[in-house]
């Protein structure tokens, strides 16, 4: 068992262990004592939906972001570059270049996206322009999860694609133009993915709705960076038409910080009774208003349909403050986790309940009291539960188990939490 000690003083043990086994981290009953302004990494939605776009591109383009930059996004990075990209990363800024070889091209290295969900649907579309087979896997967490809806428009498009018994798929084109089905009740990212890879893909797409969208945000946003790159295709909620397009690219653009993650932060300022600077960060395009009724801490019922990623610590705040309904969460299971089913073992560890109805909804009592677990608390390789549980651990104490897996997003979470405790 190590040690690590923030500089206030807090002491947290981190138990190293064979690698192919679980980290641990104990984190004491401790308190954060003065104000502070918590810096946000950089945004991976934002910068994933550049760089593939950048990469497809004939010209140069620079990505700035303040904050750092997590694994999801460097992976994605690692993996274009596999097929023939240009990037760079260079202090506070990601580079582009111009492909020496072209892009995509062929390559006999598995892509391995490690824990992005974004980064795998996205070069699922993207290898399916190539004429070779293309392998992709993951870690376990997202070898897990489903992709049924992205993989079913590929098959209708005549591309081959064959999933192994671990998760893990092998695809292969070209696509022929064609019309497809898609179900976006279970997430907008298949049509986000499809529309990204469409200049390399060079087939125009007669696309069925089915179902209402959900995380409409993230689907709005890659329509917006594709019209910056000159796209000219809209969304509808019936049937739409994608349709290639040569892609020009602004010299700069500016990543926002990941606000997804200002819930988080935010339990840590009612936890502790300090200001983190969360409200500096309320107004987001992709979440709706779902981070500022948070913020006024009164909220009867929260729709999470376009923002499902705010759950668990959704879900937390409403315990310890006046309680609420979440609805709009039918479609988290192919999430990192199963946060329906996660978010309710979560609290339940800490002494708090929550109740799980059918139709995506659970019901969160307020006005909650933290207790301290009497078991290691397992967060399921899922870096938003594990933020949650470092962050409620971090008032009554716990050992939490693969809290490693906040790197996906926020690689210094801990680091920068514990700077902050003091026993």
């Amino acid at each position: 068992m190590s040690r690590v000690t923030s500089e206030t003083g807090s002491e947290a043990r981190v138990q190293s262990t064979h690698p192919r086994e679980r980290i641990m981290i104990e984190i004491p009953r401790s308190s954060i004592a003065e104000d502070a302004d918590w810096c946000l990494p950089a945004s991976k939605s934002h910068v994933i939906r550049w760089l593939m776009l950048a990469s497809q591109s004939q010209s140069k383009m620079e990505i700035h972001h303040q904050g750092e930059v997590g694994e999801d996004i460097r992976r994605v990075i690692s993996n274009l570059n596999k097929l023939g990209a240009k990037i760079e990363m260079m202090g506070d800024k990601i580079l582009v270049g111009i492909s020496d070889v072209g892009f995509p091209i062929h390559t006999n290295d598995v892509l391995d996206l490690g824990n992005s969900g974004t980064g795998f649907r996205m070069l699922m579309s993207l290898c399916s322009s190539l004429p070779m087979e293309t392998s992709i896997t993951g870690d376990s967490s997202l070898r897990s999860r489903p992709f049924d809806v992205l993989s079913s428009a590929l098959l209708a498009m005549g591309c081959d694609f064959e999933r192994s018994n671990d998760g893990s798929v092998r695809i292969s084109g070209p696509p022929n133009s064609s019309s497809i089905e898609l179900d976006l009740s279970k997430g907008s990212q298949p049509l986000s993915a499809l529309l990204i890879a469409s200049p390399s893909m060079k087939v125009e797409l007669e696309v069925h709705i089915h179902g209402k969208p959900v995380s409409k945000g993230y689907l709005d946003l890659s329509y917006e960076i594709a019209n910056l790159t000159g796209s000219e295709n809209k969304f509808s909620e019936n049937s739409l038409t994608i349709k290639p397009w040569d892609i020009v690219l602004p010299e700069k653009v500016e990543a926002p910080p990941e606000r997804s993650l200002v819930p988080v932060i935010m339990l840590l300022e009612r936890l502790h009774s300090v200001d983190l600077g969360t409200s500096m960060h309320l107004n987001s395009k992709l979440l709706g208003n779902a981070i500022e009724s948070l913020h006024e801490n009164d909220v009867e019922s929260l729709d999470l349909s376009d923002a499902s990623d705010l759950i668990t610590p959704a879900a937390a705040l409403l315990a310890i403050g006046a309680g609420g309904t979440i609805t709009g969460i039918g479609h988290v299971g192919r999430k990192e986790s199963h946060r329906v089913k996660t978010t309710v073992e979560l609290l339940s560890s800490f002494g708090m309940i929550v109740y799980s109805k059918d139709g995506g909804i659970i019901e969160v009592p307020g006005g909650q009291t933290l207790i301290s677990p009497k078991f290691k608390v397992e967060t399921y390789n899922d870096h938003r539960v594990a933020m949650t549980a470092l962050a409620l651990a971090s008032r009554v104490g716990g050992v939490i188990m693969g809290h490693d897996c906040v790197g996906a997003t926020h690689p210094n979470f801990t680091k920068t939490l514990l700077k902050l405790l003091q026993s």
